[in-house]
């Protein structure tokens, strides 16, 4: 998984979470047009000879394999962008553009990291403000969310800006905002995974 930091002008910061896949549609339709016709193939050479059971598994086999490769590239689409600018963190989540959307104060907002103690080692990175609690990162590993956490918890929070009305220092960055829907994949910044 990979996360990437960018200024959000001199306002406030913007983290984008997003999975470590990098898909090739021409590519994987290539590939699962290669192994299917290889599979079926074979499978009606032993129908030919009258194995005829054969070609319903290959059937099964080509569909499941059509299925897996469908799946594994559309998730690699899955993106989380929490925005804190200003007095305001705002989180989007999506797969290929923002779904769906919350606002918390940041004022109010706390980070947490919560152990889940029945399984080993296993986080949840929660945003917590007034009665709305929101999971992020939930597709990261357990280094990648101690570190998204310290990065939150350093402009996030009612401490941490507490009686501050400054705005919060911006990374120099010299990429150009990407949009939500393109120029995503690329890293900038940390990079973990």
């Amino acid at each position: 998984m990979t996360t990437r930091t960018e200024s959000e002008g001199d306002r406030g910061r913007r983290f984008v979470l997003a999975p470590n896949i990098e898909v090739n549609w021409r590519q994987t339709v290539w590939i699962f047009i290669g192994i299917s016709s290889v599979c079926l193939g074979v499978a009606l050479v032993c129908t030919w000879f009258g194995f005829w059971p054969v070609l319903p598994f290959a059937g099964l086999e080509v569909t499941a394999l059509g299925w897996a490769l469908y799946t594994s590239a559309r998730r690699s689409l899955d993106r989380e962008v929490i925005y804190v600018v200003d007095n305001m963190v705002t989180v989007e989540k999506g797969c290929g553009r923002a779904e769906q959307r919350w606002e918390m104060d940041r004022s109010w907002t706390e980070v947490q990291l919560r152990e889940l103690h029945r399984h080993w080692g296993e986080t949840r990175l929660v945003l917590r403000s007034r009665e709305q609690t929101l999971t992020i990162g939930a597709f990261l590993d357990a280094q990648e969310r101690r570190s998204l956490d310290r990065a939150l918890r350093a402009c996030i929070g009612p401490m941490a800006r507490w009686g501050d009305d400054r705005p919060v220092a911006a990374i120099d960055s010299d990429e150009p905002r990407a949009s939500w829907a393109s120029g995503i994949a690329a890293n900038a910044g940390e990079k973990t995974g």
